[in-house]
């Protein structure tokens, strides 16, 4: 595998509202221009279980070119209207955590879902915006209790695509920000530990072997 933009979103669905970043977590999915019976429609199609591929960006040790990594994942489509990744892996963006300690205690913290509030805009294929919920773990540093927070962009940032022909279901997400303890001041996965990441993830259950 190359570089993880190869990847993203190679399926073809491109956000068609108004490019809003937004951090954290949301409080509105609205289905943007779709009626009540297209979105029902659209729900009861996706609903489900998955499993699939995680593809993240992490170096390969033994070939520079390489900047690609896959870890098994499962997902659902819930009866709540939301996705949740089963065991969000920590692999996934361990490799970008500045400071050695807290690494160390993500690395033995029990993982956790991730929890996906969506929003359709599509109907053919099936194009929904994504607005994941932020992660929180609870960890222990030097005997001390802490909470390290993940966050994610949302809207233009996060977004997925449904094929009902074939159950194709991909989705992109992009990490923005580990904070500890609840204050923003110090985002973790950055050496200047000030503003926000940019780190991609996808979820797909094509076959990457083709």
């Amino acid at each position: 595998m190359k570089h993880l933009k190869n990847y993203l979103f190679a399926f073809g669905c491109l956000a068609a509202v108004g490019l809003i970043s937004c951090l954290g977590d949301n409080d509105s999915n609205e289905n943007n221009g779709l009626s009540r019976q297209e979105v029902g429609m659209c729900y009861t199609a996706m609903k489900g279980d998955y499993t699939g591929k995680l593809l993240y960006e992490s170096v390969n040790p033994n070939n520079p070119n390489d900047y690609v990594d896959t870890l098994d994942i499962a997902w659902s489509v819930t009866a709540d209207t939301m996705i949740v990744i089963n065991q969000f892996p920590q692999a996934a963006f361990l490799d970008e955590v500045q400071d050695s300690t807290l690494k160390a205690a993500l690395t033995e913290a029990t993982p956790v879902p991730l929890k996906v509030d969506f929003g359709f805009y599509k109907t053919s294929p099936i194009a929904f915006i994504l607005y994941p919920l932020t992660i929180n773990y609870d960890i222990e540093i030097e005997g001390v209790a802490h909470k390290a927070s993940l966050a994610f962009w949302y809207n233009n940032y996060s977004f997925g695509s449904f094929d009902t022909s074939n159950r194709s279901f991909q989705m992109q997400m992009i990490i923005a920000a580990l904070y500890l303890d609840e204050s923003t001041s110090r985002n973790y996965l950055l050496k200047s530990g000030t503003g926000t990441a940019s780190l991609p993830l996808v979820f797909t259950n094509a076959d990457l072997s083709k």
